[in-house]
């Protein structure tokens, strides 16, 4: 059973594996789409939980970010359930799978030549 994904969210997410996965139902899940970040994210974090550790804040961002993880009812991909059955190793996954998201979103930077030569002139004391 795949969970249907929000069209307002397409070319803004990430389907990647978690090492371990999350033991919800009698099995392991690990195929996962990440969504891409948004402001609420954090500020509902801090809401539901004030003064909470940044660890505690951290998961519950990325939970609100997790569109799917394996076959697990979106009831019931709780921030509770991924601070309980979470691995490190899978933490780091779903970090990583944010950081290359975010990459993958950020626009070229407009100093960056796009074919031609740079405009800069070479320093004539460099060495070779």
């Amino acid at each position: 059973m795949t969970a249907q994904i929000d069209k307002k969210w397409d070319g803004l997410t990430i389907t990647r594996d978690l090492a371990v996965g999350i033991y919800f139902a009698g099995i392991r899940h690990t195929r996962f789409t990440l969504r891409a970040p948004v402001a609420g994210d954090l500020i509902g974090a801090h809401e539901q939980y004030p003064g909470a550790p940044w660890h505690l804040t951290t998961i519950d961002v990325y939970r609100r970010q997790l569109l799917s993880v394996g076959d697990i009812p979106a009831e019931n991909l709780t921030t509770e359930l991924l601070r309980d059955s979470l691995m490190e190793i899978d933490l780091a996954v779903i970090a990583d799978a944010d950081l290359e998201l975010e990459k993958k979103l950020k626009p070229q930077s407009a100093a960056t030549p796009t074919g031609d030569e740079s405009n800069t002139p070479s320093s004539g004391t460099a060495t070779e």
